[in-house]
């Protein structure tokens, strides 16, 4: 199983907070990010979608330094959070699906909203979304919140009659694979209020998540471990070494 470790976005990324690079290296920040990962999740494409030459530069710039690189693409919040799945999304799919093909990511994620709740309208809706796009050999990965954990059998059914692949934190509910395509799709947000976000994992809970990463059925190819966490880049080096410890 190959094991693609990193962060969800680059931009807080700090060179000089790592031990192995406080000697300097020239380049952009992705670069730097780059030498020390093999992945990341590029999360402004949420809140923008970026002229297709950016992302053509962001690819250009990691592979230069690593050309094992892999990009995935968080889909962009007119069609989930705006438009939910209704009509109007449909026309934010083909300028995002561009930036994937641009980034050569494998993977785009949508995130839906926890007031995107499990009902027929938004199952109907997200039915006649994914027949209507052209996904090509995208894996489509779709993370749920609030009450469609509620109702795990209808949660099944909706991904499996629209190939989606369910990405969750694995800390917080157990993994489900229902695309056909050998992925799995990992998050980690952290725990607690105001923010969960605002998180550290101790070592104790990054152990839990090599047993669930190692222990992931033989029909899993690739597994993607991202962190999207205040400590992430911290976190997801930690995790890194826990999981050579272990191999």
């Amino acid at each position: 199983m190959n094991i693609l470790v990193g962060c969800c976005g680059w931009g807080y990324f700090r060179p000089a907070e790592f031990e192995e690079t406080r000697t300097g290296h020239s380049g952009s920040l992705l670069q730097a990010y780059a030498r020390r990962f093999r992945t990341v999740e590029v999360n402004s494409t949420f809140y923008r979608i970026p002229k297709p030459s950016t992302a053509e530069k962001w690819r250009k710039e990691a592979v230069e330094v690593n050309p094992r690189f892999v990009f995935t693409v968080k889909a962009y919040q007119g069609i989930t959070h705006q438009a939910r799945f209704g009509k109007k999304a449909l026309g934010f799919f083909v300028p995002i699906k561009t930036i994937t093909e641009n980034l050569h990511a494998p993977v785009l994620l949508f995130q839906s909203p926890a007031s995107f709740k499990p009902t027929a309208p938004n199952r109907m809706k997200m039915k006649s979304f994914f027949k209507a796009i052209d996904r090509g050999n995208l894996v489509l990965a779709w993370e749920p919140r609030g009450a469609w954990f509620d109702e795990i059998e209808l949660l099944k059914e909706v991904c499996e009659e629209n190939d989606l692949l369910v990405c969750v934190d694995p800390l917080r509910n157990a993994p489900l694979f229902l695309s056909q395509r050998h992925v799995a799709y990992f998050r980690l947000h952290g725990f607690g209020k105001p923010s969960m976000y605002r998180y550290t994992f101790s070592d104790n809970e990054l152990r839990k998540l090599v047993d669930v990463v190692k222990t992931l059925p033989k029909s899993v190819k690739t597994a993607y471990v991202l962190f999207n966490n205040v400590s992430c880049y911290e976190n997801a080096r930690q995790f890194i070494r826990l999981m050579n410890a272990e191999s």
